[in-house]
């Protein structure tokens, strides 16, 4: 069993003498380059050069008639329409330039310098910042369901959390996260895949991968720190927060600072009981199986009962 209130470390932090179980949650601010403040401004640019120009291209038409024009009364669709195309077209450039990093600097695991130098840490400010915008543009739009297709066309493949999933109140990373099916994540819930640390006075960007499990409930507030591993249909109370490395067993409920096991869920079933259950079903079934047995109380004996003699024929049609 593992252990879950002690981290596991990985091999390669081990041999740089880095003990990732002693590190806490820090709120550290990204040092971004200006490669990805540049690019932000970009993608915020031409996201906006689309619907600017069919918004200005709708107000002249629609005053350059000698007739009121009655598309003029459906302008809330023109607008509809206007915020459509943005959010679209800030998806379709935000993908491009994820997939022209992705071929550059392949993303990954691990502990980098917080440098310009690093290209680790330089790419990972790149594709934060093109996410960011987009993460932004479709938490903002009428639908909320939406930010989850956002998850899945912009996450590299790392984000698999399906539309029943309560994401919406929640902050979370948008690289090496796994989302089960069905979770629900509180009301200023945090789930972190990367976060800055300082190591004898130098910060390094930590980035390791979080799995979350089918029907996972995360509490408001609570923190899910890189590396976490939550297994099925555990819960993580209010305020509640984990370790770097932190394994959950399935079927618990965990609360505190650290998290640590408090009851089992009520979707729990012990093994023991399951196994005698399934006992006693196939017992029912072999029962019916056997023939019927007749007691012949003056011989004091049972015997098989012929019951096909009391079967009536059915006739022909």
């Amino acid at each position: 069993m593992v252990n879950e209130d002690k981290p596991k470390v990985d091999e390669e932090d081990d041999k740089k003498g880095i003990d990732l179980t002693t590190i806490p949650i820090t709120t550290s601010a990204f040092k971004w380059p200006f490669s990805a403040s540049l690019i932000y401004i970009i993608l915020n640019v031409v996201s906006l050069i689309l619907p600017t120009v069919m918004a200005l291209t709708f107000f002249d038409f629609a005053l350059d008639q000698d007739v009121y024009n009655l598309r003029i009364l459906f302008i809330f669709l023109d607008v509809f329409a206007w915020w459509g195309v943005y959010v679209l077209v800030s998806l379709t450039f935000g993908k491009l330039i994820l997939i022209i990093l992705e071929l550059i600097h392949l993303p990954k695991e691990g502990l980098f310098k917080v440098t310009g130098k690093d290209k680790d840490y330089k790419y990972f400010c790149l594709r934060t910042a093109v996410k960011k915008h987009v993460f932004w543009v479709w938490n903002n739009f009428c639908f909320p369901w939406i930010t989850n297709f956002a998850f899945k066309i912009c996450s590299m493949r790392t984000m698999t959390a399906d539309f029943k999933s309560t994401m919406f109140d929640g902050w979370s990373d948008t690289e090496f996260i796994e989302y089960g099916r069905n979770i629900m994540i509180g009301q200023g819930a945090a789930v972190l895949s990367s976060m800055i640390i300082r190591i004898n006075n130098e910060d390094y960007l930590l980035i390791k991968r979080v799995v979350i499990g089918d029907h996972v409930v995360l509490g408001g507030n609570s923190v899910i720190a890189p590396g976490t591993i939550i297994g099925h249909s555990s819960t993580l109370g209010v305020w509640a927060m984990t370790h770097v490395g932190q394994v959950l067993e399935p079927d618990w409920i965990y609360i505190g600072k650290p998290a640590k096991k408090y009851k089992r869920t009520q979707t729990y079933i012990d093994l023991k009981i399951l196994e005698e259950a399934r006992r006693q079903a196939q017992k029912v079934i072999d029962e019916s199986k056997k023939p019927p047995i007749r007691r012949l109380v003056d011989e004091n004996k049972k015997v098989i009962f012929d019951t096909e003699k009391f079967r009536k024929s059915q006739p022909n049609n």
